[in-house]
């Protein structure tokens, strides 16, 4: 492998069957995460249930994982769905999407609709920019009802958690290189090949201190990278992301998607970052939570 930021394509066998579909398979289960918080919820316009999860720490630590659960607007409604968000104290995640989809410029703009809160959490979000051609929301999580670009949420100081970010833009040329560098990964040598299961082959490189791991799955090219010394269980990482996405389907590049999951100094966070092509228009899904809960987050994005 090039000793340059990687992105992927879905393993042979899986290429065949999905090409035209992006990555992964029909909607089903399994989310969760093992960053050692208390128990999250995933609340908004997704059905997803299950356990499982990306490991968040290094390979010598234990995490600990934790269950979620899903309200869904379109299988839920009534009393079922507000005895879910009581039980759980979440806010009416459904309500504030709606929201911000009614102030956004951009016709049928598409946005998350899914994301793991803690309990008691709340999701809020403001929106920086927002014109015909571009915008940009970010989420938060806060501890009570906090109406979408309210100034408490950016104000000096300000503690409340940032879930993530989310911004399209258009562009004349959406083939941008730094966004989606070229990754080769036809002829992976023996002794950089792993395994990750279900027919797919990724390729692990050491450069310049750090530790990668790259794979492609259809049109999407994924790419985890952590510092050498932390000797972080890259392989295991990317086996729980691949084996999500068996069941959980991403928005279908057109042409190229990259996913790219980084961990810092010392393995106790990370950084994902996923883009991808929808004609003219670029993408980008920005968040430090765990790897499976950003995959969620991106699955949810619809108009």
């Amino acid at each position: 492998m090039k000793k340059q930021p990687l992105w992927i394509t879905i393993p042979v066998t899986t290429a065949v069957l999905l090409a035209l579909a992006g990555c992964g398979g029909p909607d089903s289960s399994t989310a969760s995460s093992e960053n050692g918080s208390s128990p999250a919820t995933t609340v908004g316009e997704q059905t997803q249930t299950g356990s499982g999860g990306a490991d968040f720490s290094n390979e010598n630590e234990a995490g600990t994982q934790e269950n979620t659960t899903t309200t869904d607007s379109r299988e839920t409604s009534g009393s079922k769905a507000n005895d879910n968000q009581a039980a759980t104290g979440q806010s009416d995640v459904n309500e504030v999407i709606q929201q911000i989809r009614n102030q956004l410029t951009m016709k049928k703009a598409s946005i998350p609709t899914s994301f793991t809160l803690e309990k008691g959490s709340y999701l809020s979000a403001v929106i920086p920019s927002n014109t015909a051609d571009a915008f940009k929301v970010n989420f938060y999580a806060t501890t009570k009802p906090v109406a979408i670009n309210d100034a408490s949420l950016t104000a000096s100081g300000s503690k409340v958690s940032v879930l993530a970010s989310y911004e399209v833009k258009t562009y004349k040329d959406p083939d941008q290189p730094e966004i989606f560098p070229e990754t080769d990964l036809k002829d992976i040598p023996d002794d950089m090949a792993v395994d990750l299961g279900h027919g797919i082959k990724g390729m692990s490189e050491g450069a310049a201190g750090s530790q990668y791991l790259t794979w492609q799955e259809g049109r999407w090219t994924l790419q985890i990278r952590s510092v050498s010394e932390d000797e972080m269980n890259n392989p295991g990482i990317a086996k729980k992301m691949v084996e999500y996405l068996e069941s959980h389907t991403l928005p279908v590049p057109k042409d190229k998607g990259y996913i790219k999951v980084e961990y810092p100094s010392g393995g106790k966070s990370v950084h994902v970052t996923i883009s991808w092509q929808d004609g003219n228009k670029i993408h980008q899904l920005k968040t430090d939570q765990v790897p499976l809960e950003a995959l969620d987050m991106a699955v949810s994005v619809k108009s």
